[in-house]
């Protein structure tokens, strides 16, 4: 059941667990805003399994055969100097990225898919949780930042982190230089509904309505299914 408050791990929805196995994927040093990377296949990382994080009303759509944008499927927070990006990493949400794209989306998760399901399970969660890949940068010749203040509105409620991994290795220290970029992955409750409005709070601002990118993601998804039909 949900209580109209910030949820900190108890009274989650019940999910089967699949197993995981972890893939190797370097991190570390700067990353840009647009988090490059070269082509890769475009095909499900060993150790993604759909047990994990089949909760959505959409069907999941073949991998291959999107053609969004990371852009195009990212809420963006403007905070003084600070840009906040984040991304949600549901399987059906990325496969409709452009190959190369949902490749390097993908190993993030599934890279670390052991030591998500370990921290979300600390954290009260029985399955696979929210999994948001979130970016801060300025171009300040420093900032500072402070990670827990991220939150999510899904319709009246607010939901803090359950648990951060980090990604880029100084994120911890909470201190951004020019044109730095700090990575990690928030792991949100599962029963944040991306089917409903979705808003994303830092401190005294937020990001647009999740609903003008469902739209994007409806519209994509509807083309791929047909694209891959035959």
């Amino acid at each position: 059941m949900r209580v109209s408050e910030c949820r900190t791990g108890s009274g989650r929805r019940i999910l089967a667990a699949g197993s995981v196995i972890v893939a190797t994927v370097a991190c570390g040093g700067t990353v840009s805003p647009e988090f490059p990377a070269g082509p890769r296949p475009a095909v499900a990382q060993d150790g993604w399994s759909p047990e994990l994080e089949q909760t959505s009303s959409r069907p999941l759509p073949p991998a291959g055969f999107g053609t969004l944008s990371q852009d195009q499927i990212t809420i963006g927070i403007t905070a003084g100097s600070l840009l906040i990006k984040l991304v949600p990493l549901d399987e059906w949400v990325i496969r409709l990225t452009a190959p190369d794209t949902y490749q390097r989306l993908n190993s993030y998760k599934v890279s670390r898919g052991e030591e998500i399901l370990k921290r979300a399970r600390r954290s009260g969660e029985r399955g696979w949780p929210r999994v948001f890949l979130v970016s801060f940068f300025t171009r300040n010749y420093e900032e500072s930042y402070e990670p827990n203040d991220l939150q999510i509105r899904n319709q009246s409620f607010i939901y803090r982190p359950l648990n951060i991994i980090p990604i880029t290795p100084e994120f911890n220290r909470v201190r951004l230089r020019q044109q730095e970029t700090q990575m990690a992955l928030y792991l949100f409750t599962e029963d944040i509904d991306l089917d409903l409005p979705l808003v994303a709070l830092y401190e005294d601002s937020e990001g647009p309505q999740w609903v003008g990118i469902r739209s994007t993601l409806d519209r994509e998804l509807a083309t791929v299914l047909s694209r891959a039909a035959p």
